[in-house]
Protein backbone atom coordinates (compact mmCIF):
# COMPACT_ATOMS: atom_id res chain seq x y z
CA UNK A 1 0.00 0.00 0.00
CA UNK A 2 3.20 2.09 -0.19
CA UNK A 3 2.98 2.40 -3.75
CA UNK A 4 -0.63 4.04 -3.54
CA UNK A 5 0.79 6.02 -0.93
CA UNK A 6 -0.94 4.98 2.28
CA UNK A 7 1.00 4.71 5.62
CA UNK A 8 -0.55 1.40 7.03
CA UNK A 9 1.00 2.06 10.55
CA UNK A 10 0.19 5.43 10.47
CA UNK A 11 -3.98 4.57 9.00
CA UNK A 12 -4.38 2.47 11.96
CA UNK A 13 -3.07 4.71 14.43
CA UNK A 14 -5.43 7.58 13.14
CA UNK A 15 -7.84 4.61 12.98
CA UNK A 16 -7.54 4.09 16.73
CA UNK A 17 -7.12 7.64 17.42
CA UNK A 18 -10.33 8.27 15.98
CA UNK A 19 -12.07 5.58 17.67
CA UNK A 20 -10.30 7.26 21.07
CA UNK A 21 -12.16 10.69 19.67
CA UNK A 22 -15.64 9.05 19.15
CA UNK A 23 -15.49 6.96 22.51
CA UNK A 24 -14.25 10.16 24.56
CA UNK A 25 -16.98 12.27 22.30
CA UNK A 26 -19.40 9.55 23.70
CA UNK A 27 -18.64 9.49 26.82
CA UNK A 28 -17.86 13.05 27.39
CA UNK A 29 -20.67 15.13 25.14
CA UNK A 30 -22.95 12.25 24.05
CA UNK A 31 -24.58 11.04 26.81
CA UNK A 32 -24.59 14.08 28.79
CA UNK A 33 -26.49 15.75 26.27
CA UNK A 34 -28.88 12.77 25.55
CA UNK A 35 -28.66 13.03 29.39
CA UNK A 36 -29.81 17.11 29.00
CA UNK A 37 -32.13 16.24 26.33
CA UNK A 38 -34.16 13.51 28.12
CA UNK A 39 -34.06 15.98 31.20
CA UNK A 40 -35.48 18.90 29.03
CA UNK A 41 -38.08 16.70 27.51
CA UNK A 42 -39.04 15.31 31.25
CA UNK A 43 -39.47 18.99 31.96
CA UNK A 44 -41.07 20.05 29.09
CA UNK A 45 -43.87 16.63 29.64
CA UNK A 46 -44.00 17.47 34.12
CA UNK A 47 -44.75 21.56 32.27
CA UNK A 48 -47.17 20.05 30.41
CA UNK A 49 -49.14 18.15 33.09
CA UNK A 50 -48.92 21.03 35.27
CA UNK A 51 -50.61 23.23 32.19
CA UNK A 52 -53.37 20.38 32.13
CA UNK A 53 -53.67 20.05 35.97
CA UNK A 54 -54.14 24.28 36.21
CA UNK A 55 -56.52 24.28 33.32
CA UNK A 56 -58.57 21.21 34.86
CA UNK A 57 -58.23 23.67 38.32
CA UNK A 58 -59.29 26.74 36.62
CA UNK A 59 -62.43 24.70 34.92
CA UNK A 60 -63.08 24.13 38.13
CA UNK A 61 -62.83 27.35 39.74
CA UNK A 62 -65.11 28.45 37.06
CA UNK A 63 -67.75 25.78 37.56
CA UNK A 64 -67.94 26.80 41.26
CA UNK A 65 -67.87 30.62 40.44
CA UNK A 66 -70.64 29.93 38.22
CA UNK A 67 -72.35 27.78 41.06
CA UNK A 68 -71.81 30.18 43.57
CA UNK A 69 -73.03 32.99 41.67
CA UNK A 70 -75.96 31.27 40.49
CA UNK A 71 -76.81 30.38 44.39
CA UNK A 72 -76.49 34.23 45.24
CA UNK A 73 -78.61 35.61 42.32
CA UNK A 74 -81.10 33.23 43.71
CA UNK A 75 -80.62 34.14 47.80
CA UNK A 76 -80.66 37.88 46.22
CA UNK A 77 -83.94 36.61 44.37
CA UNK A 78 -85.01 35.55 47.43
CA UNK A 79 -84.43 38.18 49.96
CA UNK A 80 -86.16 40.47 47.52
CA UNK A 81 -89.33 38.59 47.46
CA UNK A 82 -89.35 37.94 51.25
CA UNK A 83 -88.50 41.78 51.47
CA UNK A 84 -91.45 42.54 49.23
CA UNK A 85 -93.89 40.44 51.54
CA UNK A 86 -92.98 41.64 54.31
CA UNK A 87 -93.37 44.94 52.90
CA UNK A 88 -97.19 44.33 52.03
CA UNK A 89 -97.74 42.66 54.85
CA UNK A 90 -96.88 46.11 56.67
CA UNK A 91 -98.60 47.79 54.35
CA UNK A 92 -101.81 45.22 55.02
CA UNK A 93 -101.05 45.96 58.76
CA UNK A 94 -101.38 49.50 58.23
CA UNK A 95 -104.24 49.75 56.32
CA UNK A 96 -105.76 47.56 58.94
CA UNK A 97 -104.79 49.69 62.35
CA UNK A 98 -105.67 52.94 59.90
CA UNK A 99 -109.35 51.77 58.91
CA UNK A 100 -109.41 50.95 63.16
CA UNK A 101 -108.28 54.25 63.61
CA UNK A 102 -110.67 55.94 61.55
CA UNK A 103 -114.19 53.47 62.43
CA UNK A 104 -112.40 54.84 66.26
CA UNK A 105 -112.67 58.27 65.73
CA UNK A 106 -115.90 58.01 63.20
CA UNK A 107 -117.34 56.21 66.56
CA UNK A 108 -116.25 59.30 68.70
CA UNK A 109 -117.34 62.02 66.66
CA UNK A 110 -120.54 60.30 66.42
CA UNK A 111 -120.85 59.89 70.13
CA UNK A 112 -120.04 63.51 70.73
CA UNK A 113 -122.42 64.54 68.20
CA UNK A 114 -125.29 62.91 70.39
CA UNK A 115 -124.09 64.26 73.34
CA UNK A 116 -123.81 67.92 71.83
CA UNK A 117 -127.44 66.92 70.41
CA UNK A 118 -128.62 65.77 74.06
CA UNK A 119 -126.82 68.84 75.47
CA UNK A 120 -128.18 70.94 72.96
CA UNK A 121 -131.82 69.37 73.71
CA UNK A 122 -131.87 69.78 76.71
CA UNK A 123 -130.78 73.53 76.54
CA UNK A 124 -133.50 74.43 74.12
CA UNK A 125 -135.95 72.61 76.88
CA UNK A 126 -134.50 74.47 79.53
CA UNK A 127 -135.20 77.57 77.50
CA UNK A 128 -138.66 76.59 76.72
CA UNK A 129 -139.63 75.86 80.21
CA UNK A 130 -138.22 79.10 81.20
CA UNK A 131 -140.42 80.90 78.35
CA UNK A 132 -143.43 78.82 79.38
CA UNK A 133 -143.08 79.90 83.14
CA UNK A 134 -142.16 83.46 82.22
CA UNK A 135 -145.54 83.01 80.11
CA UNK A 136 -147.38 80.99 82.22
CA UNK A 137 -146.57 83.68 85.18
CA UNK A 138 -147.39 86.79 83.25
CA UNK A 139 -150.87 84.52 82.12
CA UNK A 140 -151.84 83.80 85.38
CA UNK A 141 -149.28 86.12 87.89
CA UNK A 142 -150.28 85.45 90.95
CA UNK A 143 -152.35 82.31 91.22
CA UNK A 144 -149.57 79.63 91.11
CA UNK A 145 -145.68 79.84 92.61
CA UNK A 146 -143.13 79.54 90.61
CA UNK A 147 -141.98 76.21 91.21
CA UNK A 148 -145.64 74.51 90.81
CA UNK A 149 -145.39 76.34 87.14
CA UNK A 150 -141.91 74.95 86.51
CA UNK A 151 -143.57 71.26 87.40
CA UNK A 152 -146.34 71.64 85.03
CA UNK A 153 -144.78 73.16 82.03
CA UNK A 154 -142.31 70.15 82.15
CA UNK A 155 -144.81 67.77 82.72
CA UNK A 156 -146.16 69.50 79.42
CA UNK A 157 -142.93 68.95 77.76
CA UNK A 158 -142.31 65.54 78.74
CA UNK A 159 -145.86 64.55 77.60
CA UNK A 160 -145.10 66.12 74.26
CA UNK A 161 -142.33 64.72 73.95
CA UNK A 162 -143.33 61.11 74.20
CA UNK A 163 -146.08 61.59 71.13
Amino acid sequence: MEKLGIDLWGLLWQAVAFGVLVFGLYKLLYRPTLRMLDERAQRIRQGLADADRARRRLEEAEREYVARLEEASREGQRKVSEATQAAQRLRDEILAQARQEAAALIMQARQQIEAEQRQALEEVRAHIAELAVEAARRVVRASLDEEAQRRLVEEFLADEMRQ
